[in-house]
């Protein structure tokens, strides 16, 4: 199987079903017209294919500062430092990797706009599907050169960890536009932030164990809280009143 190939469809399957699942009820049938604008949409999920590959691949490069090689000679196990663990992973790099997104949602298009909340979500997902084909590409080449077969419970997990992946960038991106709709700046940021903070330190068991589902029965109920969180609240009170009362009064009209 080719690596790239597989990693497309686990990374995009559910990146792109979260763009339209977050977006569709602010489009026709649900709305007049549309409340964003298709092009932008797009547009952003390219950007952020753009900024996932290379942020991914710079976070590689990274990766020997938390990770401890095994040395028999000097009795050194392989393994994981957790004081370079915490302030790498679970530190430096969501701060990088949403600092991007709130450098891109921050230009003058996008500031003082409600349907930015909306281009958030595009952007995230873009970042989240073109990091899943990183971690793809990273577990099969691993395994290709262990002479191993990957068994299907680490297929599925890996299926389900992108899940959480594109909820938990889909979230960050939202609430990164909706800071830069309401013109908040850096105080929106850091809010954004500490959902991304949270889901790396669950990754730790993984790392540490190489067994996926030991952080899935942990990421995957606390990313889709917040995606949930994102959903029901950030998209919804991110419309202008009179945008939030007409959708109501639409609502009303359909389900009699």
């Amino acid at each position: 199987m080719n690596p790239v190939y597989v990693g497309g469809i686990i990374g995009f399957g559910p990146a792109l079903f979260l763009i339209w699942f977050s977006l569709r009820k602010y489009s026709y049938p649900f709305v007049k017209g549309s409340l964003f604008e298709d092009r932008r949409v797009f547009f952003l999920l390219a950007v952020g294919m753009v900024i996932g590959t290379f942020v991914f691949t710079f976070e590689q490069f990274l990766a020997p500062l938390y990770l401890v090689s095994a040395d028999a000679e000097a009795g050194i196990e392989e393994g994981i430092d957790l004081f370079m663990f915490i302030l790498i992973f679970v530190l430096a790099f969501p701060i990088l990797e949403d600092m991007a997104k709130y450098i891109v949602l921050n230009f003058r298009g996008y500031q003082g706009r409600f349907d930015s909340t909306f281009y958030g979500i595009s952007l995230g997902a873009g970042y989240a599907a073109t990091a899943m084909i990183g971690y793809v590409l990273i577990l099969m080449t691993r395994a290709k050169e262990d002479g191993a077969s990957i068994p299907p419970e680490t297929w599925l997990g890996i299926m389900l960890f992108s899940v959480c992946t594109a909820f938990i960038h889909c979230s960050v991106g939202a609430n990164i536009g909706n800071a830069t709709g309401r013109m908040k700046g850096m105080k929106g940021f850091f809010g954004a932030v500490i959902p991304h903070f949270i889901f790396n330190l669950l990754l730790f068991p993984w790392l540490v164990t190489n067994q996926i589902w030991l952080s899935i029965i942990f990421v995957l109920p606390v990313s889709a809280l917040v995606y949930h969180g994102a959903y029901t609240h950030t998209l919804p009170e991110c419309l202008p009143p009179e945008v939030q009362k007409e959708i109501r009064r639409d609502s009303r009209r359909r389900a009699k």
